[in-house]
């Protein structure tokens, strides 16, 4: 298969299709494309309407197996999610705050301390509290980045579906800005000088 066509073939139907002649694709493109109008649908209204998705990568033979990666363009925070497609629905929301230590009134490890912290007692109205991970947050010198990996299982009941009890964007960008206020209490105040 040549660079060009390849790459042609992904701008007009997706990464999917690389090891695909352009025949196959077209033909599932033809017989499958309302599964993906239906599937863009279904992400719209669980996730919310006001944002534009991109599902950039999809895995699993099986429904149990199955999960997409969803960037979310248009909200605050949330950078990426990935759903799983099982009983629980999971969901890895992520969200990365870039900061300078030298900004802050306090140690960058105290930082993720209080924000853990302060997270275990943020109340969803779910039946198990939403898991905050800052395990891979990071420093290099005086930059900090705050890495935000929240961790949701919705489960639901036979008689329910699997996009059941989902947040929506708006749900995580509110629970991410939560730890963003804890950031910005924490920054050193600065005062005036002269006038």
């Amino acid at each position: 298969m040549d660079d060009a066509a390849q790459e042609a073939r992904r701008k007009k139907y997706g990464s999917w299709t690389r090891f695909l002649s352009d025949a196959e694709a077209e033909k599932i493109v033809h017989d499958y494309g309302d599964v993906a109008y239906l599937f863009k649908r279904i992400i719209e209204k669980v996730f919310g309407e006001d944002y534009s998705y991109s599902v950039v990568d999809c895995d699993g033979e099986y429904l149990e197996g199955f999960f997409c990666r969803i960037y979310p363009e248009g909200n605050t925070h949330l950078s990426e999610m990935v759903v799983t497609f099982a009983n629980p629905t999971t969901i890895l929301a992520e969200a990365v705050f870039e900061l300078e230590e030298s900004s802050l009134d306090c140690d960058f490890h105290d930082l993720l301390a209080k924000i853990s912290e302060e997270s275990v007692n943020w109340d969803y109205g779910e039946d198990s509290p939403w898991e905050l991970d800052l395990s891979a947050s990071d420093s290099d010198g005086d930059t900090c980045w705050v890495h935000c990996m929240l961790n949701i299982a919705a489960w639901h009941s036979d008689s329910g579906y699997v996009f059941q009890d989902l947040p929506t964007v708006d749900d995580l960008d509110e629970y991410f800005e939560r730890a963003k206020e804890i950031i910005d209490s924490h920054k050193k105040k600065t005062t005036k000088t002269g006038s």
